[in-house]
């Protein structure tokens, strides 16, 4: 059966060799990107502040699965999956209790060089080996990604397994092997239970294969793969109907809908929920003992209008703030720099700039929304292509619209920024060849001119 890859030029063509020099660029790029992951976690923030936040939680949750209790805090949970818990889990057994946070901290370091080789590999394998260095080189020195290294959170790995993700989806779609397919539906289940906003994924990459496929191939295809992705959840599944009495991946989804249509649509802390939730209670048992979606949809109807403009803003806000910067401001200072610099402050620009934070601060910034606004230019000249750069369009509108209905904080959207940066690195390679194209001409219209007698160019 004849298949397309969704670079619309092919496999074929995309993935040339490498040469020499571009090998050497490659390991340069990889060995850079763990110098300074490496420097970032024993060095720059060697004893991380984990007080508050997610960091204690699933430290917690390891040391639950160690003591053979499973899953709870106290009571089970279903609020997150195993991915990450067995992490840890496996990493105390391996170091002992009080390495567990270093050993963790120095494995996302490297997960934090695997992403950056899975960037270079899918950009390789997307558009050829230009974008593939150039969007790794992007990676290797974005501090969004260096600093989350450093936290005890879910982001890193996810992030990675998203990625691994796709590039494992193209290669299902190069080879059409039964077991690339399988392999790729279960790396997609490791990646739902590390966070369950993932488990619509192999519904939403459907899309993606009626766009490449037609007849029987495409339902042979996406079956296999949601095969290899039953086979990995369906065993936590199990066990939340057994503990909840629904078989569900995650237990959390209702609760951020309706925190996200009432009051300001924000998350809210653990004793603010307490205390609003217990109206909404309907029965024992887990997160469904509340009426959270029924409440939601009653607010959401009262006033659409004003649910849309509430999801819209917030939102934008999620987008108009990178993540890493708050990380970045407790090991180099907590300064407000917007505040800094506006009118009567007193600070000068030079002040500003002398903070320690200013310039990794200022960095971040340039790259998330410079991918951000060269990955819009991308799409909107390469419109017409557009086989070519929806299999990573698709995970970020999957995300934005999951997100767009429930809480959402930049941190949530971290996973997605990788496809940013592969569709800028797309981009500047285009912006190059058009660049360097529009100079060849001039250099031969210039050489031309050069040769031609004066009677001639008089003529």
């Amino acid at each position: 059966m004849t298949n397309e890859l969704s670079a619309g030029s092919g496999a074929n063509s995309a993935r040339s060799s490498l040469s020499p020099l571009q090998r050497r660029w490659l390991v340069g790029v990889l060995l850079l990107s763990l110098v300074l992951r490496l420097g970032w976690v024993l060095l720059a923030d060697p004893e991380p502040k984990l007080k508050g936040g997610d960091g204690p939680f699933y430290l917690h949750l390891g040391e639950q699965l160690i003591d053979g209790r499973g899953l709870r805090y106290g009571e089970p949970v279903a609020v997150v999956g195993p991915v990450y818990p067995a992490y840890l889990a496996g990493l105390q057994l391996l170091l002992g209790q009080g390495r567990v946070v270093s050993g963790a901290r120095g494995g996302e370091a490297i997960i934090g060089v695997a992403l950056v080789a899975l960037m270079f590999e899918l950009g390789w394998r997307w558009r050829g080996p230009q974008v593939g260095l150039l969007a790794a080189g992007l990676a290797a020195v974005d501090f969004r990604f260096i600093v989350e290294g450093g936290s005890i959170s879910t982001e890193s790995l996810l992030t990675a397994l998203m990625v691994l993700s796709l590039w494992l989806y193209l290669l299902s779609l190069e080879r059409d092997r039964t077991h690339w397919w399988v392999l790729t539906g279960a790396i997609i289940g490791v990646t739902a239970l590390t966070r369950g906003v993932v488990q619509f994924l192999p519904l939403v990459l459907l899309a993606h294969l009626g766009a490449q496929r037609t007849g029987r191939g495409l339902w042979r295809a996406w079956g296999f793969l949601l095969t290899g992705f039953m086979l990995v959840v369906s065993p936590w599944m199990i066990r939340n109907w057994i503990f909840f009495g629904s078989p569900k991946i995650s237990h959390g989804g209702a609760a951020h809908f309706w925190m996200g249509a009432q009051g300001d649509g924000r998350s809210l802390r653990k004793s603010e929920m307490l205390t609003e939730i217990d109206a909404l209670r309907i029965g024992d048992g887990g997160a469904d003992r509340y009426s959270y979606f029924a409440d939601a949809l009653g607010i959401i109807a009262s006033d659409p209008l004003r649910f849309v403009q509430l999801r819209a803003r917030r939102m934008a806000e999620a987008y108009l703030q990178p993540y890493g910067t708050v990380t970045l401001g407790v090991v180099l200072g907590n300064e407000s720099i917007m505040l800094m610099l506006t009118r009567g402050s007193g600070y000068s620009l030079g002040d500003v700039a002398a903070l320690p934070a200013f310039w990794p601060k200022l960095w971040m910034y340039m790259l998330h929304f410079g991918s951000i606004v060269l990955a819009l230019y991308y799409v909107l000249v390469r419109w017409h292509t557009w086989r070519e750069w929806m299999i990573f369009a698709i995970p970020v509108l999957y995300f934005s619209g999951v997100y767009a209905l429930l809480t959402v904080i930049p941190r949530y959207l971290f996973p997605i920024m990788p496809l940013y940066l592969l569709l800028a690195a797309g981009a500047l390679v285009d912006l190059g060849v058009t660049a360097a194209g529009r100079l060849r001409i001039r250099m031969t219209r210039r050489s031309a001119g050069a040769a031609m007698t004066p009677e001639e160019r008089r003529a």
